[in-house]
């Protein structure tokens, strides 16, 4: 029996997207049909992580007459978040932590985070080209907006990613910016890009899907510069079904080579 796979997205009010999500989770199960793939919210969706994973021990509570486990024995949780910050580093651990206490018999496996993945790193380069600029031109400018957090380490691994996006490219201008928590602003990067010499400029999200926080995004870049080009999220370009089953694959793996050296 296949180990179950629980996904793990924030949560948004919009509805796109928990759709942009679940559209991504049915390439993966259509890949994948034997496999139990589920998504769970950390916020302001349903199911919750929690929830989530009561459901899987439902099937996994029950035991033979010779004590095995009827059921699943083991649940892959794979974080959708893309920096290490208080959800991935605190929130999604205390939530499994007490999912582990009322279920000790199931064994919660949690995979790494989707993180800057170089198929992540392709998918916003697909996403900016098909905003409507060439890979040659080299006075394109991308402002590469994150959401942003608390963490200045998790910022600061962000920084790194316009560089790797540009990589293949005869683009030359790039700067991150982020929605809340940090600066620079995405008014700034646009002024900085323009600055530089850059002529056509994008703004591409660091974010898997859409909603209203990028809709603000976008209207105060619009707002700025009136012919900056939009690039879609990462749902939408980057094969994210493919980075979701890489992480489960490699937590399962490590998961046996660390009851092996146990």
């Amino acid at each position: 029996m296949s180990v179950p796979l629980i996904a793990v997205a924030h949560g948004s009010r919009d509805p796109r997207s928990a759709r942009a999500i679940a559209a991504a989770l049915g390439r993966l199960r259509a890949r994948h049909p034997e496999r139990d793939v589920r998504l769970a919210f950390l916020d302001l969706n349903a199911p919750s992580v929690g929830q989530a994973i009561d459901a899987v021990a439902g099937r996994s509570a029950a035991r033979g007459a010779t004590g095995e486990t009827v059921g699943y024995g083991r649940v892959v949780v794979v974080p959708l978040l893309l920096g290490s910050a208080f959800h991935a580093r605190v929130d999604l651990p205390a939530i499994i932590a007490e999912a582990q206490v009322r279920h000790p018999f199931l064994d919660v496996v949690t995979a790494d985070i989707l993180g800057a993945d170089d198929e992540l790193i392709a998918g916003a380069r697909r996403a900016i080209a098909a905003a409507g600029v060439s890979l040659a031109d080299p006075d394109v400018g991308v402002a590469l907006c994150a959401v942003g957090s608390r963490r200045p380490e998790a910022n600061a691994a962000t920084r790194t990613i316009p560089g790797r996006v540009l990589h293949g490219t005869a683009w030359r201008h790039a700067r991150t910016c982020f929605a809340t928590a940090a600066s620079p602003t995405v008014s700034d990067a646009l002024r900085d890009l323009r600055a530089a010499g850059a002529r056509s400029l994008v703004v591409v999200p660091w974010m898997l899907a859409p909603g209203v926080l990028l809709d603000r995004v976008h209207l105060t870049a619009q707002l700025l510069e009136p012919d900056v080009r939009l690039a879609a999220t990462l749902t939408a370009h980057a094969d994210l079904a493919t980075v979701i089953d890489h992480r489960y694959r490699s937590a399962l793996t490590d998961s046996v080579f660390a009851r092996r050296v146990a």
